[in-house]
This record gives structure tokens, C-alpha cells and sequence, in this order.
């Protein structure tokens, strides 16, 4: 029995790979975090740097000891590597030498929705410090599945927040309640061309879909950072994801909420005028449309009123042109982390 997975490289030029592993380990065993490991272990040089230290001569021990003192003296270990003997801090960089990690980072978690069954990549957890490639197709996807990125300190090394280097993604189906564990295909075609079309990307980005939502991707080892916000040209079409309170940039609109609604914007030409617009209001759905033109068409975070829901039209200063606004009332009193996605 074995199952696919998937290699995206961070080098733009080549193609997305499919491999394939046995599925004898499960989980306790898993094949494909144990090739991550070893691929990102030998492609950092790991096995080379563990011989090294173990091959240096007194001396030599004592000088490495005394570089990696001085490469950490202004941070907040400082104190303690000072107070650590050489051959104790030796044997700590030896440690972390001596094998292979990997930062598994979930895109989808297993829901109902999505029949159990989570989607995760798995990446070099050192890959920004290393100084890898940007990974272009890596981040889209992760951006795709609805997860918002951290700024601020991640990128203080003037480097666009993203993933970096190669990264592999695979399926597992993951049900507690029936206690299954299996890992289940994940071939290229499912992350190549129009993302916002990937079957399974629109049932992630559905209440319950198990996608981000707006949230920062949750990782199993420790949290991911250094992810960007910039999609690099991929067409995404995920609908507006809530990154923070206030407004909120969509797909060709923006939008806001209160407990009691949601107010959704959209910049229309000047000449535009309510008889040309028709907005079709469902129960969880919205559909917009501006002199023939689709302006909005998917299904919204939760069911709204109908009753409750209108639209106007206005002049837009800043533009100089109109702003359709969209009010929808909110049957609960819930947080909407996006107002519309394409369904």
C-alpha cells in the first residue's frame, strides 16, 4: 500500500514533482516526515557540520566554542552559552546536528466538511536564516487556503515574509472519533493553474472547511513565521478573509462589521446608478451585479436576514466615482471571518 505526495520546489522553473511512500509506518512511523526530514537534514549540510565537530582537534574546539559565543552575544542566550563549558555547548551543537527536523505546518485541518481529511506542507524550519529561495508557488497556496501571514519583526532582515525553500505537501485522513489514521493521495494537479478553483480549496474556505479563515497557519512544531502577505501574481479569488478588526480588503470589495452587520463596499464607474445595479440577497449567499457585470457571486460566512439587508449607491470622493454599499443583518451575533467567498 502506498500513497502520493507532492514536492513544490522553490526554484519557479521547475515542476511541481509527485512521489510516493508506503503507508506501513502510519503515523507513529510516517514516511513522508521522515523523507522531509533527511532531505532538509543533507540539503543543509547537517551530517557535514556533525563530522566536523567531531573531528576538530582541541583547539579547534575551543575557537568554535568562542565563535558561537560571539554569533549569539547580543541576544538573550548570551548569558548562558557564557556560563556553558566548551565541550557542553560542543555536545548542544552537536545534538542538533546529529538529525534531521522539519516544520510541519497544517493548511487544512480535518473537518467534517472536508470528510476528516487534512492537508499539511513541510518545510526546512531554518529555510529564511539559510538563506533559500523565496518559494512563490508555496506561499500563494498557503494564502489560498485562507491563512493570513505575520509582519513586523519576522521581517526585519529586509527579506519578503514567505516561505522559503523546497516544501512538500501531503493528505492524511485523520478521524478520532472512528480511529483512522491514514495517509491518502495528494497529486500536483491539485495545487497547479487557478487555485481558486481546486475543489478542495473551496471546501476549505467554507465555515467549517477546516481552512484558515483569516487565522495564522497553526504549525505542529512550532508557530510558523516569516510568511508574507503578497500572493506574487497568483490568481487566488479566495473572497475577503478577516485579518483584524475594521476593514477588510476582498476580492474587488471591502468590507466591515458590527455585531449586528455586515457593510460590504464596492468602487463602481461614475455613471452608475442604482437602476443599474441588481443585487440577488439569499439565505447564505450574495450575488452583485453592475450594468450586466459580476461584481460579487459566492456564499457568505453565515446566513444573514433577508429582511435586514439593503443596498445604496454613492458618490466616492476619493475616486471620483460611486460606491455601491451592501448592508447585510446578521441573524447571530457572531464574528464573520470573511463576507463572501466565490462558491
Amino acid at each position: 500500500m502506498s500513497f502520493n505526495y507532492i514536492l513544490i520546489p522553490a526554484d519557479d522553473t521547475k515542476p511541481i514533482q509527485s512521489l510516493s511512500a508506503s503507508k506501513d509506518g502510519g503515523l507513529s512511523n510516517d514516511a513522508l516526515s521522515n523523507y522531509a526530514k533527511d532531505y532538509f537534514y543533507t540539503l543543509s549540510g547537517g551530517a557535514n557540520r556533525a563530522k566536523i565537530l567531531n573531528e576538530a582537534t582541541d583547539e579547534e574546539k575551543k575557537q568554535l566554542a568562542q565563535s558561537i559565543r560571539n554569533q549569539y552575544a547580543n541576544t538573550p542566550s548570551a548569558e548562558s552559552l557564557n556560563k556553558m563549558g566548551d565541550d557542553a555547548l560542543l555536545e548542544l551543537i552537536k545534538t542538533s546536528e546529529s538529525s534531521g527536523t522539519c516544520e510541519i505546518t497544517c493548511l487544512t485541518v480535518p473537518t467534517p466538511l472536508n470528510e476528516q481529511k487534512g492537508v499539511s506542507m513541510y518545510g526546512d524550519d531554518n529555510a529564511r536564516n539559510r538563506n533559500y529561495p523565496f518559494n512563490h508557488r508555496a506561499t500563494a497556496l498557503m494564502k489560498a487556503c485562507g491563512h493570513t501571514f505575520p509582519q513586523g519583526s519576522s521581517n526585519e532582515d529586509g527579506k519578503p515574509n514567505g516561505i522559503y525553500g523546497d516544501v512538500f505537501v501531503g493528505r492524511c485522513h485523520d478521524d478520532e472519533v472512528k480511529d483512522i489514521w491514514e495517509r491518502v493521495d495528494f497529486t500536483p494537479d491539485e495545487v497547479e493553474g487557478d487555485l481558486s478553483q481546486k475543489e478542495w480549496i473551496r471546501i476549505a474556505l467554507k465555515k467549517g472547511g477546516g481552512g484558515g479563515h483569516g487565522g495564522s497557519a497553526a504549525s505542529l512544531s512550532n508557530t510558523l513565521s516569516n510568511i508574507g502577505k503578497s500572493n506574487n501574481g497568483a490568481n487566488l479569488g479566495t473572497g475577503a478573509l478577516a485579518t483584524e478588526p475594521g476593514e477588510n480588503q476582498g476580492d474587488g470589495f471591502s468590507w466591515s462589521q458590527t455585531d449586528e452587520e455586515v457593510e460590504i463596499k464596492i468602487k463602481v464607474a461614475k455613471n452608475i446608478k442604482a437602476k443599474h445595479v441588481k443585487v440577488k440577497f439569499g439565505k447564505k449567499s450574495l450575488k452583485v451585479t453592475s450594468a450586466g457585470q459580476t461584481l460579487i457571486d459566492g456564499e457568505t460566512w453565515a446566513e444573514f436576514s433577508i429582511d435586514d439587508s439593503t443596498f445604496t449607491i454613492q458618490d466616492d470622493e476619493e475616486s471620483g466615482g460611486r460606491e455601491l454599499c451592501i448592508t447585510l443583518g446578521k441573524k447571530e451575533m457572531e464574528t464573520w471571518n470573511y463576507a463572501v467567498v466565490r462558491s
